[in-house]
């Protein structure tokens, strides 16, 4: 994602801030995201936010509780970033090179 990405920045057409806010969420949704599998791991919790990961493991409320903690705030800062690249890549005129 971040090499796609890094490839595309250039063709981007954002102000500064705009640039600035993509940048700086996409590199917290990608860490918060990976944080909450590390954690998830090294705790053998997480089967109420990623079940399917988890294989079952659950761990005590507040285990499952810091996960969630970390992780959904990662889906949000994500979703703005890519609006943001999306909007940037307006009117660009041919392909991508």
């Amino acid at each position: 994602m971040f090499l796609a990405l890094g490839l595309v920045w250039p063709k981007l057409k954002l102000t500064p801030l705009a640039s600035q806010v993509a940048f700086w969420f996409l590199i917290y949704s990608a860490f918060a995201t990976i944080a909450g599998f590390v954690i998830g791991a090294l705790l053998g919790a997480g089967g109420s936010t990623f079940p399917i990961a988890a294989a079952g493991a659950r761990g005590s409320d507040t285990q499952e509780m810091l996960i969630r903690l970390v992780m959904y705030p990662a889906a949000p800062t994500g979703i703005i970033s890519f609006a943001l690249v999306i909007w940037g890549l307006r009117g660009y005129p041919g392909p991508l090179r």
